[in-house]
């Protein structure tokens, strides 16, 4: 799958989340689901960028994911820290922790999303003889299911457009309703 496709499937895929956050925790916290999802779609194919790593090898397992979701929520949540109410506020102790552990959660979550997504996107595909290993290396387990080739057209722009009138109906959802 292209970039266009991925970010349209991390969008689709973390709009009915966004909704439930954005209800109960409020409409920034929709807005910062689909962005989260959003930036972390794309984040296994760096691994293009570089000889070093195979690609679709360890940035397409679940442990990268969680690595990297584990990393990004707990910056959040230091910046969310930070900027409270005060310098008493500063730094992750085990009370900070505890207050912020609900922007943590959904930190987390948002960033978890569009690394699903992005696995679900590529198991989806037929690329060469490329396969996703998501919990390498403790299965070696290979998916794919070969719905369709990795330069579609059709999937691609599908799945973006897809993302595109998810994000809008949960920003009707939540901002207008």
């Amino acid at each position: 799958m292209h970039k266009h496709g991925h970010i349209g499937l991390s969008l689709a895929v973390a709009a009915p989340i966004a909704i439930i956050f954005g209800y109960f925790f409020g409409p920034q916290w929709a807005t910062l689901t689909l962005i989260f999802s959003f930036i972390t779609s794309r984040v296994p194919d760096f691994d293009h960028r570089t000889e070093l790593i195979a690609h679709r090898g360890f940035t397409h397992t679940i442990w990268f994911a969680i690595i990297i979701s584990l990393a990004g929520a707990l910056i959040i949540t230091q910046i969310s820290t930070i900027a409270g109410t005060g310098p008493e506020n500063a730094g992750i102790t085990l009370s900070n922790i505890t207050n912020l552990l609900p922007t943590f959660a959904m930190t987390f979550t948002g960033f978890m999303i569009g690394f699903i997504s992005h696995l679900i996107g590529d198991i989806i595909t037929e690329a060469y003889d490329y396969t996703v290993n998501p919990f390498w290396p403790v299965s070696n387990v290979a998916y794919t299911l070969s719905w369709t080739k990795a330069d579609s057209k059709v999937w691609n722009w599908g799945l973006l457009l897809l993302g595109i009138f998810s994000t809008g109906i949960t920003f009707i959802t939540i901002f207008i309703w």
